[in-house]
């Protein structure tokens, strides 16, 4: 039996085991004793095999592809994948409509371990939930797998079954866009575009934040209906926003969602939702609810809760958000979403734009989350990561990122998105997106194992000095957390931050360096390891000769060559700017050490 996919075909193609260190642990194990041993391989021998249902799911189906292909890739031995009854030792795979769309069982039956899961992605993830957590696979990045190596491979998992509470699971990192490695670390975010057969992804069908203009666009009703758009306080009318109460808005936008679900089938979610600015429309009926409701959420409601509903009967499992984010942050007096309307809460302006080193239960977000929790139980977060000035800035707000997954789930959330370096390489981002991937799905794991987890594996022999940066990064919190707590410019904080000491990028450069040594010979560990200077060198970069003295050429040099390696092309949020960028650092260096 084979899978003719795109993913399943490039599984092979970027698969590059990664030894295993003495002290490596598990981080995933489950807790629990073992439900019984299988023994599946033998010597290099199968023992058993996969077995599907008689009508196999494309899901199931390749559910089993991917069983096949990681036990022949530890073992050597490939399972024989077929249909019919249980019998002899095998792997059951089949879908269980009781584990909703995502969850997922595992059970032992005498010599069958049985891996049930939901009706899109639940079988792969028992799959991934196998390998991972009872076997100790790992797939931190497509070119940074772990795989135990036995020519004998006795199973014992620990029996379980697990649904995950968040529907949308995005770590809005570019390097968790990819498909593949979505799939194998059980996140879904709508850009990593896991086809339907492999399970699917949280899709939005086009429509996926600030559709206002998309859905009433200006250029086709501005000119004939100015009423359309937003009212100014000198009566003239602006296309910054649409007028959310206006009857034929409602009616325009319920076309074109309609429309939109009849074009796409498989959308689970779609954005009714204003555009990416502060302004509100003063026209007689939006002022009027405005007044009356204490809030501009109520006016956007009295919009999205219509499309809600004149959608529901046609499309009952789609859900509509929209933005509570600067003037439609507050709780309406009364005004409720509907049933099937999510709000989608930025931890903006309240939280981490001016506090990003704090967390979102200390800051005037937590009152916002907690008010709107009291009123309705379908919350999709946007947070806050990276700092958008400077991609590459060092950030050690890990801690902080999983605290407010914790907390966005115990306040209702039934989506989180962590936006971070969305538009190419960034801070510590296959770190981040590896360990949030794992909490989004289950915050009950621990950060620091899963940094530990992620360091050791991923760096292999250069990890003790990995370990070291990471515990660096951890100590500048602390011992400047006065100045973390508000940091000049908020998550946009400068390079010539006060925490960003001298002695604090002394001590970077040289833990970075012992890794270089330490994964001296292995050509994808130093890779991995310069890969993580990135940001040391940015900084020095942006400091100028001024402050790094006469190796700054040298630094310039390192950072040019790594990050074109590396495709860096956006440092700040916007458009491409490293050539622009890196000519300027350029122009910094002295004349007599440039012609040197």
């Amino acid at each position: 039996m084979k899978l003719r996919t795109a993913i399943y075909a490039s599984v092979v193609a970027s698969l590059i085991c990664v030894g295993a260190r003495a002290d490596w642990v598990n981080s995933l194990k489950p807790p629990g004793k073992p439900a019984g041993k299988v023994t599946l391989v033998k010597a290099g021998k199968p023992q058993g095999g996969i077995l599907l249902p008689d009508h196999p799911t494309p899901q199931e189906t390749n559910a089993a592809a991917q069983l096949q292909l990681w036990v022949k890739e530890m073992t050597g031995a490939t399972l024989d994948i077929k249909s019919g009854k249980p019998r002899g030792r095998c792997l059951l795979i089949r879908t269980d409509t009781s584990l909703g769309d995502e969850g997922y069982a595992i059970a032992v039956n005498h010599n069958q371990i049985i891996l049930s899961g939901g009706k899109t992605r639940g079988v792969i993830n028992a799959v991934f939930a196998l390998l991972e957590e009872d076997l100790g696979c790992r797939f931190y990045a497509n070119d940074s797998i772990r795989l135990p190596k036995t020519n004998t491979l006795v199973i014992a998992p620990v029996a379980r079954r697990y649904i995950p509470q968040l529907k949308l699971r995005d770590p809005f990192y570019a390097c968790a866009f990819d498909p593949v490695w979505s799939l194998r670390n059980r996140a879904n975010a709508p850009n990593a575009a896991v086809p339907e057969a492999q399970g699917g992804h949280m899709d939005y069908a086009g429509m996926f934040v600030h559709t206002a203009g998309q859905i009433v666009p200006s250029d086709k009703y501005f000119k004939e209906h100015p009423d359309y758009f937003s009212q100014q306080a000198d009566g003239t009318r602006t296309t910054a926003q649409l007028c959310a109460t206006h009857p034929e808005v409602v009616k325009i936008a319920i076309d074109y969602v309609r429309q939109m679900l009849r074009d796409n089938p498989h959308t689970e979610i779609v954005s009714v939702s204003k555009n990416d600015c502060q302004v509100s429309c003063l026209c007689d009926r939006c002022k009027k609810l405005r007044s009356e409701e204490g809030s501009d959420m109520a006016n956007q409601l009295f919009l999205v809760n219509q499309v809600a509903d004149a959608i529901e009967q046609e499309h009952p499992a789609v859900v509509i958000d929209t933005l509570a984010y600067l003037e439609t942050i507050q709780v309406p007096k009364t005004v409720r979403p509907r049933k099937n309307v999510a709000i989608r809460l930025c931890n903006d302006s309240v939280g981490s734009w001016s506090r990003p080193f704090t967390r979102a239960q200390e800051c005037e977000v937590a009152k916002l989350v907690s008010a709107w929790g009291a009123v309705h139980n379908r919350l999709y977060i946007w947070d806050y990561n990276v700092n958008f000035s400077h991609y590459l800035a060092p950030m050690p707000n890990l801690d902080v990122m999983a605290a407010n997954i914790r907390f966005w789930m115990t306040n209702h959330a039934e989506g989180v998105m962590l936006q971070g370096g969305y538009q190419g390489p960034a801070e510590r981002d296959q770190l981040k997106c590896w360990v949030t991937a794992k909490l989004l799905w289950n915050p009950a794991w621990d950060e620091k194992a899963l940094t530990r987890d992620f360091i050791q594996g991923h760096y292999g022999k250069a990890a003790p000095a990995l370990e070291e940066y990471e515990a660096l990064l951890e100590r500048m919190r602390a011992e400047h957390a006065s100045e973390m707590a508000s940091p000049a410019d908020g998550i946009r904080y400068p390079m010539d931050a006060p925490f960003f000491t001298k002695e604090f990028l002394t001590q970077a450069t040289d833990l970075l360096a012992r890794a270089r040594q330490l994964a001296r010979g292995d050509d994808d560990l130093t890779r991995r390891v310069e890969r993580a200077e990135l940001p040391i060198l940015y900084v020095k970069c942006v400091r100028g000769p001024e402050f790094v003295g006469d190796s700054y050429a040298q630094v310039v040099g390192e950072f040019e060559r790594i990050a074109r390696r590396e495709k860096v092309q956006f440092l700040q949020e916007g458009g491409p700017d490293f050539e622009a960028k890196l000519a300027e650092y350029k122009s910094r260096i002295p004349k007599r050490t440039a012609t040197q």
